[in-house]
């Protein structure tokens, strides 16, 4: 018992590193707008599937971290990680019944949210992201929660020997 303790808090927090990992490594220039959204991913993974082992506090403090290590304005990561993870936990039950497909569309719709909130964030800051680049994380993002589903899924749930 004491074992699956363990691993069921262990598997959140190596969620969110490999995440954020992911988030820091360097893309070449022309990748680099294509991006997804790996907190965000995660964090939506885990309102929707662990809800118990996350919250909007955590969310607010991977933002926090995030933002100190990417150079962007204190509390931008934080605002978006924090509606991501209140609206996957409010719906976490509507959520988990949806098959992969209505799945993608519901992290295309969260992902638009967060990029709206960073768009008016940054506009009313520095001025507008002039590229269509900015909005590229739209159309990767809701591509990669199959990938993160199933990997995910094989550690929370290891397969016995």
């Amino acid at each position: 018992m004491k074992r699956n303790n363990q691993h069921e808090l262990g598997a959140p927090i190596l969620l969110l590193v490999s995440a954020l990992f992911l988030t820091l490594v360097p893309l070449p220039e022309s990748l680099r707008p294509f991006r997804p959204h790996w907190i965000s991913l995660v964090l939506l993974y885990l309102a929707i599937y662990a809800p118990l082992q996350t919250g909007i506090l955590r969310s607010w403090f991977f933002g926090i971290l995030t933002d100190a290590l990417t150079g962007t304005l204190f509390g931008t990561h934080a605002l978006t990680y924090a509606a991501t993870t209140f609206i996957g936990l409010r719906f976490h039950l509507q959520l988990r019944v949806f098959v992969v497909l209505q799945q993608m569309i519901t992290v295309a719709l969260i992902t638009l949210l967060n990029l709206l909130i960073i768009y008016l964030i940054r506009t009313i800051t520095t001025g507008a992201p002039d590229t269509l680049g900015f909005w590229a994380p739209l159309l990767t993002t809701p591509l990669l929660w199959p990938v993160l589903y199933l990997l995910a899924d094989r550690l929370f749930h290891p397969q016995p020997k």
